[in-house]
C-alpha cells in the first residue's frame, strides 16, 4: 500500500509543482535560496500503516555552513525548519492508521484539502528568509513551551540572521546562550554553541 500512498500523492503534488526527491518519500518545489518540502513518513505495519505528513523549508546556505562546521557532507532532506501538517491546518489529525483502500480513500483528499487551504500558502511564507528569521525567534524566545529542538532552532536561528545582515551584538549572541542555559542545555553543547559561533565569524556573508 506504500507506493500507492505515494504513487497518488505523487499524482496530486505535481499539479502544483512539486516533484519526487530521489531516493526519498519527500517531494520539493525548489526557491532561489532553497526547497519547500513535503516530507511523507509511513511506518508499515502487519495490518497497515502510519501515514504522517510534515511541511518543511530547507535554506541552502544555512545547511551548507552548519554541516560544514561538523565537518559533514548536507544531504537533500537535511530540514531548516519543518512542522506537522495538523500544526498549520485545523480538522486533521497528526497521523492516521491506513488498513486499506476505502480508508486511504478518505485520508488522502483530508490531505489534499489542508495542503491546499492551508499547507501551501505556509510554505510560501516561511520560504521568505526574514518571516522564518522572525518565526524562529518568536519559538525561542516568545513561545512558553519551547521546542523540543532548541538547540538545533538557537544555531539555526543565529545563523539565519548574519545570512540577512543583521548586525548580532554580544548582547544578541548571549540572548540565545542564556536561553538555551534556562533549558538545561549540557554543558558540552553550551560549548559547542560559542565554537559555533566563533566558526561563523569566519565565514564571509
Amino acid at each position: 500500500m506504500k507506493i500507492e500512498v505515494i504513487k497518488k500523492l505523487e499524482d496530486f503534488l505535481n499539479d502544483f509543482q512539486y516533484f519526487k526527491l530521489e531516493g526519498y518519500d519527500a517531494f520539493y518545489h525548489s526557491f532561489e535560496l532553497g526547497s519547500k518540502l513535503i516530507v511523507v513518513n509511513i511506518t508499515p505495519y502487519e495490518d497497515g500503516l502510519m501515514l504522517e505528513i510534515q511541511l518543511a523549508i530547507k535554506i541552502n546556505k544555512v545547511e551548507e555552513l552548519i554541516f560544514r562546521f561538523y565537518g559533514q557532507e548536507t544531504s537533500p532532506l537535511k530540514l531548516t525548519y519543518w512542522e506537522n501538517i495538523n500544526q498549520i491546518a485545523d480538522n486533521i489529525s497528526k497521523r492516521s492508521f491506513i488498513q486499506n483502500s476505502v480508508e486511504l480513500s478518505k485520508t488522502l483528499p483530508e490531505i489534499e484539502r489542508a495542503l491546499v487551504k492551508n499547507g501551501f500558502s505556509w510554505l510560501d511564507t516561511m520560504s521568505d528568509l526574514k518571516v522564518l528569521s522572525g518565526y524562529y525567534k518568536d519559538l525561542i524566545f516568545t513561545k512558553n513551551q519551547k521546542h523540543t529542538n532548541l538547540f538545533k532552532l538557537c544555531q539555526r536561528s543565529y545563523l539565519l540572521r548574519l545570512i540577512l545582515n543583521e548586525k548580532m551584538t554580544e548582547a544578541i549572541f548571549y540572548d540565545y546562550y542564556e536561553e538555551l542555559q534556562a533549558y538545561k542545555i549540557p554543558e558540552h553543547q553550551l560549548e559547542e554553541f560559542i565554537a559555533f559561533r566563533k566558526f561563523l565569524a569566519s565565514i564571509t556573508f
